[in-house]
């Protein structure tokens, strides 16, 4: 967006041409550089005749000679005053062309050892130089160790995620030893950054880069001690869920949000639960009364982008390998964990226990309803400890996906195989028996229309002439009544590009209107980053078909979504994400927490995959023709 008003600079030193070249400055030859490189990609102002252009281009073949005779004056004695003079805009220029014109070569690693000293910020530019970090190992390897931001930068450059960063060389004489120590010292700082103690908490060790346990233990704690101290009288902004069951006569919900002390309330009917105790309708009401899926039967509790605002998406530092997630979704799994909690109680209240549902399900509603033999399952027996319990259930999960998996492969459990089988349940491998369950995006095209048409940070839903009254593009062309010209400058290229796409069209009196049926399949994708085209109608339906046939959509058939897998990977083991939860591996290494109240925790979120794979399961039977 800059480049024009850049352009326009460049004029402007094209005119002073001949007093510039003479005898230049410092500042003079990375201007100079910048301009070839301008001119190398070939932009030009619209102004500029073809004779203007050619003739700037013309000019700009000298400039390498000019930047290699400056540079051939850069000596150990005049290397530290140059770089300090440097204007901060234009500092990696200038180590790029120290690079470029190989001045490094006849610098002494005393002279850069000097340079560091005088500030600690010049290593990162001439990291990003792998020749420089080469030739001068020895000297940046020692201020390294010192450096006040090397643990950070370390972090961030293995560890974090990121789009804008840029490579860093670190040389192999800082050595691992070394940089163990930069990090067990940061976390020994008082001013250590919350965010990196974080990240380094939750990073997972690699051959690239070592981690120790007691290092990342150390973080979290020192972590805890800091938020303590900076917290402490200062809670910040909380909001809180309350589940309860009470005496709601007609068996309706009850919700409730309490804006003075932002707490949501949600009340059952202690009625209806004593009034439907049949299994089924016991399992139905995590679908109908808890929620846990949507109308296509998509897991809610999941983190989508979508959920996440503008700022939870730039804050804090990211690791790599991260199952990102925001405000709703710390919501939504406060819900539905009390939710999960609540019903147990209520249901031992009646003296059932929910996992001899879940038998129930597998042993006689499968049998019964669709004739299928050889799924077990064996619910804990009365007494049992929240560290077994959960020990079991962890270990059922993998079960019941494996007897799935057989079943949906050779159309029954063979007992002997499945007693075979030792490995990992992988989510992504297990399938689906629906043709085309599931539509994903499928191209760059469909995403940037997505983007237009739904994010939060697209400029088609305001206008003038509207304001901020809508919050997306489909919305307001259904509310109001707009046409071409009532859209800014600088939004007629995308608006024109909608209408190239068919997503926008323009009627006989000039007014603009949407496709409804594209943006309502567009608007579920990018909602819930999936769509279920079996529970679309006929038209919906027609119109992935076309999405499929452009390459903008592709089918998968799995028996969890993308957004699904990912959940449960982030839940139950590492594979995916460094920040899961792990409560498979935790409960079957014996690595878990001791306290109680953190394996009743734990419970509850095994007690709600394995709700979820009930759902999906009974789902596949259904509609699938198992």
């Amino acid at each position: 967006m800059s480049s024009g008003w850049y352009l326009q600079e460049m004029e402007t030193f094209f005119q002073q041409w001949d007093e510039k070249i003479h005898n230049p400055d410092l500042k003079t030859i990375l201007e100079l550089y910048n301009i070839n490189q301008y001119m190398d990609t070939g932009l030009r102002l619209t102004a500029w005749t073809d004779e203007q252009f050619t003739g700037y281009q013309e000019r700009c073949k000298v400039i390498p000679q000019i930047l290699g005779r400056y540079f051939s004056t850069v000596t150990n004695e005049n290397l530290q005053a140059l770089c300090q003079s440097v204007d901060w805009e234009y500092v990696d220029d200038f180590w790029q062309l120290i690079c470029d014109y190989k001045v490094y070569l006849r610098i002494a690693s005393e002279t850069i050892g000097a340079l560091l000293n005088s500030n600690e910020n010049f290593v990162w530019y001439i990291l990003r130089h792998k020749a420089l970090a080469e030739t001068f190992g020895q000297v940046l390897a020692e201020h390294l160790t010192h450096n006040s931001n090397t643990a950070e930068e370390l972090l961030s450059q293995f560890f974090a995620a990121h789009t804008r960063h840029r490579q860093l060389y670190f040389p192999k004489e800082f050595t691992q030893a070394m940089r163990d120590q930069v990090l067990w010292d940061y976390v020994e700082r008082d001013d250590a950054n919350l965010n990196y103690l974080q990240l380094l908490e939750r990073s997972q060790s690699s051959k690239e880069f070592p981690l120790s346990d007691k290092l990342k233990l150390r973080a979290r704690r020192k972590k805890e001690e800091l938020q303590k101290k900076l917290f402490a009288g200062h809670p910040g902004f909380s909001y809180s869920v309350e589940i309860t069951f009470k005496s709601i006569p007609d068996g309706s919900l009850e919700e409730i949000y309490r804006t003075e002390d932002h707490i949501f309330t949600y009340a059952y009917s202690r009625e209806w639960l004593e009034e439907n105790r049949d299994y089924s309708t016991l399992l139905n009401n995590f679908i109908y009364l808890f929620k846990y899926v949507d109308l296509c039967f998509r897991s809610t509790f999941v983190s989508r982008k979508a959920e996440l605002s503008p700022l939870e998406g730039h804050l804090g530092v990211k690791g790599k390998k991260d199952y990102i997630f925001g405000s709703q979704f710390n919501a939504k799994e406060m819900r539905t964990q009390l939710q999960m909690m609540a019903y147990c109680e209520e249901l031992q209240r009646l003296d059932i226990q929910i996992e001899s549902i879940f038998q129930w399900f597998f042993k006689t509603y499968l049998k019964e309803e669709f004739g299928t033999e050889g799924f077990t399952y064996a619910p804990p027996s009365s007494g049992t400890t929240y560290f077994e319990k959960c020990k079991l259930l962890a270990s059922a999960i993998d079960g019941i996906l494996k007897q799935y998996r057989l079943f949906c492969e050779d159309g029954q459990i063979d007992r002997e195989l499945l007693e075979m089988s030792s490995g990992h349940v992988i989510f992504r491998e297990i399938p689906s028996i629906m043709k085309n369950k599931y539509a994903y995006s499928g191209s760059e095209t469909v995403e940037k229309e997505m983007y237009l048409l739904f994010s939060d940070q697209s400029m088609m839903h305001y206008t003038e002439k509207t304001k901020g009254q809508y919050r997306t593009l489909p919305r307001l062309l259904l509310s109001e009544s707009m046409k071409k010209e009532d859209f800014a400058y600088y939004q007629q290229g995308s608006l024109d590009w909608l209408i190239d796409r068919g997503t926008v069209r323009i009627a006989d009196d000039g007014r603009l209107l949407i496709h409804t049926t594209r943006a309502a399949v567009l608007g579920d994708l990018f909602y819930n980053e999936v769509v279920c085209p079996s529970y679309y109608d006929q038209g919906l339906r027609k119109q992935v078909e076309e999405f499929i046939a452009a390459g903008d959509m592709r089918y998968e058939n799995t028996l969890f979504s993308k957004p699904e897998q990912n959940y449960l990977n982030y839940a139950l083991n590492k594979s995916e994400f460094s920040n899961g939860l792990d409560l498979r591996n935790k409960y079957s290494h014996d690595t878990c927490s001791l306290e109680e109240s953190q394996q009743r925790q734990d419970y509850m979120e095994l007690l709600k995959i394995m709700v979820l794979i009930i759902i999906k399961i009974n789902e596949e039977f259904c509609l699938g023709n198992l």
